[in-house]
């Protein structure tokens, strides 16, 4: 397997980045190609031994901050480190792509370059939680903050999908996450989607209603949500996690019986420690685009990325997940076999204009050209906002890229990430 990886992305990169690609490499024997600015990551590469590894580096001269407009970063940062790692899965020249950057950039260029899946209306990022039973996988975890109830059927068949071929369940249970077990909880967008995925047991295995509560609690192997409301429940956990180790640890090194208690419950401690680390998972997949992403917390660690990688490579999330995620729509869609045209108004057409522009040649030039190249000769954008909140395309002539990033508008640096809206936050 050959991943590439954003070596600019995150809060601790590049050393971070090329520390977990060279454990990585090591460590699963995995091709590793490291995205970024050349001289930098080969300054960080000769920090470590690699002799015998299989890493090179892809130079990207310009880098996306965790401060950029994630629409701006892919249309006025066309040589970004996210760019041209989504540009090489494009190509097939690396089989998925993995970053610790921002995400809310990684989701609007995943879209953009390589393309939603058939009958997919939006990606989404599926999370891995701990449970008393082992994990459980929460999607939507932060790329759509607001949903329609088909969106949240299109959430359930991928985290099914991806729990029985990439964590090899062979009838995975499915809940959405509602106020109530009840049928006649939860609201009308909850209710519709109920009613959908009621009608596909075939193909998903829904249970019903899942409270919160239920989330940690082995009920369910998939809880399906939007993203604002899965980005608040999977920060909520991992506080409390990290309130709770603190406690234990402050608890066991006071005092001689808190040491002793220590040594007597080490190694389960230990276990549990382990079982709460969002680092020991990588990082999530954002399931629904046309090739591999994985998104990685931007405060990843060398461990982080070296799993982040390693999660990547994985072969049924190469091979077969989205295969079978196309299988599935395709039976069950609401409208079979109609594709709606890229004209007109919203957020599936904005980004099939920006495909068009990221891919479109140079004027007078006989060579097709490959997708880095064409997404070199392409303008960048003027990313406007409409009274309802939504990014249009201002007007057909080129504009121009955004003198001082600090004087665009700044999403934060955690939180639920929406490519819908023109400051997503970002949410790993």
């Amino acid at each position: 397997m050959r991943i590439a990886l954003d070596a600019m992305g995150g809060d601790l990169a590049p050393k971070a980045a090329v520390e977990g690609a060279v454990l990585a490499a090591r460590d699963f024997n995995i091709e590793v190609v490291l995205v970024g600015v050349r001289e930098t990551v080969e300054a960080e590469l000769r920090e470590h031994d690699t002799r015998d590894l299989k890493i090179r580096v892809e130079h990207a001269p310009e880098v996306v901050t965790m401060d950029d407009s994630p629409l701006e970063s892919v249309l006025g940062k066309p040589h970004s480190s996210i760019h041209i790692g989504f540009d090489l899965v494009k190509r097939g020249d690396v089989h998925g792509f993995v970053s610790a950057g921002n995400s809310g950039a990684m989701m609007a260029a995943a879209m953009a370059i390589l393309g939603n899946l058939p009958h997919v209306e939006r990606p989404a990022i599926a999370s891995l939680v701990p449970t008393t039973e082992g994990l459980a996988l929460l999607i939507d975890a932060g790329a759509n903050t607001e949903v329609k109830s088909e969106n949240l059927v299109q959430f359930s068949v991928m985290g099914s999908v991806y729990s029985r071929r990439v964590r090899e369940l062979a009838r995975p249970r499915v809940g959405i996450l509602s106020n109530g077990e009840e049928a006649s909880k939860g609201t009308d967008l909850t209710r519709a989607a109920a009613a959908r995925l009621s009608e596909m047991s075939a193909y998903v295995n829904y249970i019903g209603y899942v409270e919160g509560r239920d989330i940690n609690g082995g009920k369910v192997d998939v809880i399906v949500t939007d993203g604002f409301t899965g980005n608040v429940a999977l920060k909520t956990m991992e506080g409390f996690a990290s309130f709770m180790l603190g406690n234990l640890r402050e608890l066991l090194s006071n005092k001689w019986r808190g040491r002793l208690a220590y040594l007597l419950l080490r190694k389960s401690l230990s276990r549990m420690r382990e079982r709460l680390d969002p680092q020991e998972y990588g990082g999530a997949p954002l399931l629904g685009v046309n090739g591999v992403a994985i998104i990685a917390h931007g405060s990843s660690t060398s461990l982080a990325i070296r799993n982040a990688i390693r999660a990547a490579a994985n072969e049924a999330l190469v091979r077969q997940v989205n295969t079978e995620i196309i299988e599935i729509l395709n039976k069950t869609a609401p409208v079979a076999g109609v594709v709606k045209p890229a004209g007109g108004k919203g957020i599936r057409s904005l980004f099939a204009r920006m495909r068009e522009r990221l891919h479109r040649p140079k004027e007078g030039d006989g060579s097709k050209g490959g997708p880095s190249q064409a997404a070199s000769t392409s303008p960048a954008a003027d990313i406007q906002t409409s009274p309802n909140g939504q990014p249009v395309a201002a007007s057909a002539g080129p504009a121009e890229r955004p003198a001082d990033p600090s004087k665009t508008d700044k999403p934060q640096s955690e939180g639920a990430a929406d490519v819908d809206a023109p400051k997503p936050e970002n949410p790993q």
